[in-house]
């Protein structure tokens, strides 16, 4: 099982070197859930979690060309949420144990999302920001705060003077928006 686990793993990073968008979607569904729930044991802050692994992510597809061997995607991704959310704590985080936790699955797509607002072909960066601004005017700037000023939702708020939730519901509702718009334009 571990030979199996290790094979797959090598496959996969192969096909990520190979800028095979498949190869992220499926790390990203099978490791949310358990990437989410070791977040939350961490930090017990659904928002910085969440952002914890979109960044996470988001890396891993930015920087694929030149990731060293990987063993093992699970340990390698729980590493770099744990990292991740440490630095952003600001401080080492103990885990607590919570079997709430344990029970959260959730089926959300941000990887699709990831991979629309990192794409690099002129043509998609311009129908995106044609979509931008068929948005909402709070929409649009949550959306060029996070994805291409690459701010925080902490430093989202600071600077928008809203609310972290509120952020994160704008942002989730853009995206949806831009999916929509951008799926019926192709």
């Amino acid at each position: 099982n571990n030979t199996n686990s290790q094979y797959l793993d090598s496959l996969l990073l192969q096909e990520l070197r190979q800028n095979k968008e498949k190869a992220l979607s499926y790390l990203f569904s099978e490791y949310y859930n358990k990437l989410y729930r070791t977040g939350l044991r961490m930090c017990h802050d659904h928002s910085l979690t969440e952002e914890a692994i979109q960044e996470v992510f988001v890396d891993l597809w930015k920087y694929r060309q030149s990731l060293s061997e990987i063993d093992s995607f699970e340990a390698y991704l729980t590493s770099s949420v744990k990292k991740r959310l440490s630095r952003k704590l600001g401080k080492e985080s103990s885990f607590h144990s919570s079997s709430a936790v344990d029970n959260i699955h959730l089926t959300v797509d941000c990887y699709e999302e990831i991979l629309m607002l990192q794409e690099t072909s002129e043509s998609r960066k311009k129908a995106i920001l044609q979509a931008l601004e068929t948005l909402g005017s709070k929409q649009k700037e949550i959306i060029v705060l996070k994805y291409f000023e690459e701010l925080s939702y902490k430093e989202i708020a600071e600077k928008t003077g809203l609310h972290i939730d509120y952020i994160y519901k704008l942002l989730h509702e853009g995206i949806k928006s831009l999916k929509n718009i951008l799926v019926t334009r192709v």
